[in-house]
Order: structure tokens, then C-alpha cells, then sequence
């Protein structure tokens, strides 16, 4: 599984230096993950009027997670769209975090609320 944390630049800036980061994990573990790495949660939204920092999408490869971004994405000039993972991957706002690189440590840590939270 994989999970996919594309920052929706809420509040008017991106969070990291990545906007889009994929994470070998099912969406509850690579949440621990990102707050383990980044210092802050995912579901947090820093402003109300613009939403929430992060949309979070899961799923069964890394393929079919970075599809739209690779083939359709509205950040890509026509002539990148198609690309494969790895030159996807290469893309300065691109980090994939694979499930080797991941400390068991990271897996299950108390994510504290930040911020506002939809409810």
C-alpha cells in the first residue's frame, strides 16, 4: 500500500519542502510516519478558509499513486506528462518514502492534534 500526501498550499504557502511525498504504508501507519519525519501532523489545518494542509489518498502501488501527477497533473508542462516513476520521482517536489526506509519506531507514534481540525 501506498499513500499519497499532496499539500494543498492552505494558509497560502507549501508546509515542506516537498508538495507531494508517497509513503509505502496504509494511510494510519504513514501518517506516524510523517509526523515521525516532518514534525507535524498530516490531517492539520493550519487555516480555516483554505482547508485542510494535506490531501491524503491511498493506494495499491506507487504507479497507480503518482498516475495523475505523472500523466494528468496541472503542475506538469505538456511536454513532462507521461513520465515514468523514476523520472517522476527526481522532481525537486517529489519524496517517496519506501516501506526498507521506514524505522519500526516511526510506525506507531501518538499523533498529537494540531491546528483546526475538520470534524
Amino acid at each position: 500500500m501506498w499513500t499519497e500526501f499532496w499539500d494543498m498550499h492552505s494558509g497560502g504557502s507549501q508546509k515542506l519542502e516537498w508538495s507531494k511525498i508517497y509513503i509505502e504504508a496504509k494511510e494510519d501507519e504513514a501518517i506516524s510516519v510523517f509526523y515521525s519525519r516532518f514534525g507535524r501532523n498530516p490531517d492539520r489545518v493550519t487555516c480555516t478558509c483554505c482547508g485542510e494542509d494535506y490531501v491524503t489518498y491511498e493506494s495499491e502501488t506507487l504507479e497507480e499513486a503518482t498516475d495523475f501527477q505523472r500523466n494528468r497533473g496541472y503542475e506538469l508542462p505538456i511536454e513532462k506528462r507521461g513520465m515514468t516513476i523514476e523520472e517522476y520521482e527526481k522532481q525537486e517536489h517529489v519524496l517517496v518514502i519506501r516501506e526498507h526506509e521506514i524505522s519500526d519506531h516511526e510506525r506507531n507514534v501518538s499523533v498529537p492534534e494540531e491546528g483546526y481540525r475538520w470534524v
